[in-house]
């Protein structure tokens, strides 16, 4: 069988994320499908989590602007950090959602 190509590759925190097209039946066209990171997360070697930018952020998230009241998504946290320039997968610097220290984490 033939290894199928990626549409996009994006690296992030040490990893690379091969993403590919999928029809999506609510917009009616191919769409790139990302990692559900909040239904499986994953983390950088040193515990920190990655997220797609248009994650919808957390009650910790810090705006990127200091006049706006918060941030309305992971991509425009001052937390989300990007190996590439506007990339769509990233890494959250939070130290409340470092792996050690995120309850959800100490579960596993």
């Amino acid at each position: 069988m033939k290894e199928r190509i990626p549409d996009k590759i994006i690296r992030a925190g040490g990893r690379e994320f091969r993403l590919y097209l999928r029809y999506d039946d609510v917009f009616e066209k191919e769409m790139l499908e990302y990692p559900d990171f909040d239904g499986n997360p994953e983390y950088t070697d040193d515990g920190r989590p990655f997220r797609v930018m248009a994650d919808e952020s957390c009650t910790r998230g810090k705006s990127r602007n200091p006049e706006s009241y918060g941030p309305g998504d992971c991509g425009s946290c001052a937390f989300f950090r990007r190996d590439e320039p506007y990339a769509a997968i990233g890494v959250c610097m939070c130290d409340a959602f470092k792996r050690e220290n995120h309850p959800r984490c100490l579960l596993k």
